[in-house]
């Protein structure tokens, strides 16, 4: 017959058995990224049609399966979570170096193999196509831009910010300005939902797109690099983009 003692000690054990992570559990690495609002960054922060995830849920879902490190999402504006990134609020974001002033990931960064190619325009509307065919012809101009976005020339131009990507067309359809800077699926989206007609002037960054990481996490970087090249050559990535109309060009 069970005492009373060891009764408690029985049931005691039982309690910290069920409340114990199961082996290797507590060792699993978690890294947290931003997702952005639903009038966000189309088809990456968020999918074209109700159902959708988004490029970017699915291929973290797909990297963190091939990675085993686990890989979890928050919804933040753009200028919030680039605030939590400074602050390790968030892990990693994703980042093309042809965005940055001076081609590099920042300080206290690290950046993983390129996950697909994306390329950003000065949008405009059909009218005022033929005034932007070099950079240099938007300088010194009002140009509608996100805020908490990198844009590597914004010195040399007037930054109008708006909240989303949604917002800035709806400003471009308005003729708060005459051109605006964003990437090429997103800028269809947002002007077919609105019904503006578009044109795509001089093109402003084309790059891979890399996940951009706290130091702090480089020591994960060669299982996330080895995921990477991995659902490359699987073509798990190219299936991805394709489920969004996107054609990747690396």
């Amino acid at each position: 017959m069970m005492t009373m003692n060891s009764r408690f000690v029985f049931l005691f054990t039982l309690l910290i058995a069920l409340l114990s992570p199961f082996p290797g559990q507590a060792d699993t690495p978690t890294l947290y990224y931003d997702l952005g609002l639903d009038s966000g960054w189309v088809p990456y922060q968020r999918g074209l049609e109700p159902g959708q995830p988004g490029v970017y849920a699915e291929l973290m879902d797909a990297l963190q399966q091939q990675s085993g490190i686990q890989i979890r999402e928050v919804h933040m504006p753009p200028k919030r979570a680039a605030l939590a990134l400074n602050t390790g609020l968030v892990d990693f974001d994703f980042n093309v170096l042809e965005w940055m002033e001076d081609g590099t990931p920042g300080e206290g960064f690290v950046l993983s193999e390129p996950l697909y190619s994306v390329t950003e325009y000065l949008v405009t509307t059909p009218e005022h196509q033929h005034k932007y065919s070099e950079h240099e012809d938007y300088y010194g101009k009002p140009i509608g831009t996100i805020a908490g976005y990198f844009y590597f020339d914004d010195a040399k131009f007037s930054r109008v910010d708006f909240l989303s990507e949604e917002a800035l067309i709806l400003g471009l359809k308005k003729q708060r300005f005459e051109a605006i800077i964003l990437e090429q699926h997103c800028a269809q989206y947002w002007a077919s939902q609105h019904q503006l007609d578009i044109a795509f002037a001089v093109v402003h960054t084309s790059g891979p797109v890399r996940m951009r990481l706290r130091e702090e996490h480089a020591d994960l970087l060669p299982v996330l690099n080895k995921a990477i090249i991995t659902l490359r050559k699987n073509g798990t990535i190219e299936k991805i983009l394709r489920n969004y109309n996107i054609e990747d060009s690396l």
